[in-house]
């Protein structure tokens, strides 16, 4: 008598997340798209698991709901995601952001910048909300970028630094916060707690 075989939803989704991305020619995608292609494969699949993998579990900015997370996905917009392909060079970092006069006004994660157009976006994630806003980058430089919004705020994007941090931030912080080696562990502890 043969066993009932379990699915195994992550490896069934990365497939077809791959299939999906491979026709479309492009690393983006939506839930929508990935739950009618495992549907017409096997109606028997359940939808609502298949948005939670990509979502959440599997989400590499998703909010840490689960015991056992992977870093299978990112979402880059309202219900769009893409595979998420870490590069050596391209540490998540944590910025500081210095607005106008106000200097270390807010922390950064996951900041985006698209530009096109004769025009800019910033978009970022303060560890309370995203935030986003339209206009122009003045400097980009390899330590960060200076930003003008359309109303008229400079935004100075300053890529965190341990000992900055620790002279700064770090008594503004409520709560236990842990001592850090590093920068790349600072980052790390700031996206597991906020991203």
């Amino acid at each position: 008598m043969l066993e009932r075989q379990k699915v195994n939803y992550r490896d069934e989704i990365l497939a077809a997340v791959h299939e999906i991305v491979k026709r479309k020619g492009q690393n983006k995608f939506e839930v929508k798209e990935v739950i009618d292609y495992m549907v017409s494969k096997n109606p028997n699949y359940n939808e609502s698991t298949i948005r939670t993998h990509i979502g959440s579990r599997c989400c590499v900015n998703a909010n840490a709901n689960h015991a056992v997370t992977y870093k299978d996905y990112e979402r880059i917009g309202h219900g769009v995601y893409r595979l998420y392909e870490p590069a050596s060079s391209d540490i998540r970092k944590l910025y500081f952001v210095d607005v106008n006069t106000q200097n270390n006004y807010l922390l950064a994660l996951d900041v985006q910048v698209e530009e096109g157009d004769g025009k800019a976006r910033v978009s970022f994630f303060d560890t309370n909300r995203g935030r986003g806003f339209e206009g122009e980058m003045l400097v980009k430089e390899e330590g960060g970028f200076v930003f003008l919004t359309e109303q008229r705020q400079v935004m100075t994007f300053r890529v965190a630094t341990l000992d900055e941090f620790n002279l700064v931030w770090r008594r503004k912080i409520e709560g236990s916060v842990p001592d850090f080696r590093t920068d790349e562990g600072l980052y790390e502890w700031y996206y597991k707690q906020f991203a």
